[in-house]
């Protein structure tokens, strides 16, 4: 998967997670930008 893909996979979740009420729903949105930020982390590094 390219970078960018993940960069914006990563901006998308977090303005849907900010824009949505439901608390169970920004949560699960927060763990996926988590996984996706470590993912990107990793591929940039090595």
């Amino acid at each position: 998967m390219k970078t960018t893909y993940i960069l914006g996979a990563i901006l998308v979740c977090s303005v849907i997670g900010s824009l949505v009420g439901a608390r169970s729903t920004k949560t699960a949105l927060l763990v996926v930008t988590g996984i996706l930020s470590v993912y990107g982390l990793v591929r940039l590094l090595g």
